[in-house]
C-alpha cells in the first residue's frame, strides 16, 4: 500500500504499473494535506485510519529478499 493525494492517482496508479505493481492499494489524501491545520490532520487521520489498516490487511505478505 501506499499513500497518495487526490491529485497524483494517475501518476501513482502508471508508476506502480510500470514498477510491475498494477494492483498495488492506494490510501487517497486530499491535496494537498501538510498544509492542513493540526486539528484537521487529527481528522483526517481518524477517518482514514480503517481504510488504511483493511488495505493493509488485504495485501498478501511479501517474500523476504
Amino acid at each position: 500500500m501506499t499513500v497518495v493525494t487526490d491529485r497524483f492517482v494517475s501518476l501513482a496508479r502508471a508508476s506502480a504499473k510500470a514498477a510491475g505493481h498494477p494492483d498495488l492499494p492506494l490510501l487517497v489524501l486530499p491535496h494537498p494535506f501538510e498544509t492542513l491545520p493540526i486539528e484537521r490532520l487529527h481528522e483526517l487521520a481518524e477517518a482514514t485510519v480503517d481504510e488504511c489498516v483493511a488495505l493493509v490487511r488485504a495485501q498478501p505478505p511479501r517474500a523476504h529478499d
